[in-house]
C-alpha cells in the first residue's frame, strides 16, 4: 500500500488537471492547483499525486506519486506506424478491447 487513501484520491479528482494520453486518462495534482486554504500537511500529501483512469468509465487503474511526472505524461507518442504513412500511433485501442 502506498498510503494513499480514498480522501486523497477524491481531492486529486477535485483539484487535479486531466491529461489524455496513451489510451488512458491521467489526473495530476500540481502545487499551483491546490487551494491556499487547505492545510499544509494535506497539501503536501496530495502534491504530485497521479491517478491513471480508464477513459471509458473513469475507474481507477493505478495511483502513484511523482512530482515530476507531468512532463513525461504530456510527452507525445514518438513511434508511428509506417504503413499508415506515419500519421497514427502504432497501437490504437478499440472500445471492444477494453472489456
Amino acid at each position: 500500500m502506498r498510503r494513499i487513501n480514498k480522501e486523497m484520491i477524491d481531492m486529486a479528482l477535485k483539484y487535479g488537471i486531466r491529461v489524455y494520453n496513451a489510451g488512458a486518462k491521467f489526473v495530476f495534482v500540481r502545487k499551483k492547483d491546490i487551494p491556499d486554504d487547505l492545510p499544509a500537511r494535506i497539501a503536501e500529501k496530495i502534491e504530485g499525486l497521479v491517478l491513471v483512469l480508464n477513459p471509458v468509465d473513469n475507474t481507477v487503474i493505478t495511483v502513484y506519486k511523482n512530482r515530476k511526472e507531468l512532463k513525461r505524461i504530456k510527452r507525445k507518442v514518438k513511434r508511428y506506424d509506417k504503413e499508415s504513412g506515419g500519421k497514427f500511433p502504432r497501437r490504437i485501442f478499440k472500445i471492444s478491447e477494453l472489456f
